[in-house]
């Protein structure tokens, strides 16, 4: 008898848990996200050549909503607003801007034209003092 009750609590717990998800989640309203791995962080010495950006460690992971434009990792927390300056499709790369305040900081582009799971990325950042470097990585 109590083997019957607990499977039934679990299972009604299961399907509040469920009802519970789709009272706060509309129909289609699943987000869809680009889960991205930074591979190489880089910038233009003295010299003029591209090398390794000297930064302290950081998670390579980064989120990047494809409604929204909203970018979300370690190397992204400058920014405050986000916008998709342009959609992805099989013709065009998906480009978001990330912002401090009205001063562009991040221009990240999803190569979504690339056939195949793996989608390119490139994050271009901007300091106050007008230096850029470079992020690349990989996309699904």
């Amino acid at each position: 008898m109590l083997y019957k009750l607990g499977k039934s609590l679990k299972l009604n717990t299961t399907f509040a848990a469920i009802m519970a998800v789709l009272a706060v989640c509309p129909a289609g309203a699943v987000a869809e996200v680009y889960s991205c791995e930074i591979k190489e962080w880089v910038r233009v010495n003295d010299e003029g050549l591209v090398r390794p950006a000297p930064s302290a460690p950081f998670k390579r992971q980064v989120s990047i909503d494809k409604e929204t434009g909203n970018a979300v990792g370690d190397a992204l927390s400058a920014a405050n607003r986000w916008e998709v300056a342009q959609k992805g499709s099989q013709e065009n790369a998906f480009v978001t801007l990330g912002y401090v305040g009205s001063r562009l900081l991040y221009e990240i582009a999803v190569y979504e034209f690339n056939i195949g799971r793996e989608k390119p990325l490139i994050i271009a950042v901007r300091s106050h003092r007008g230096l850029f470097s470079a992020l690349s990585g990989i996309c699904q």
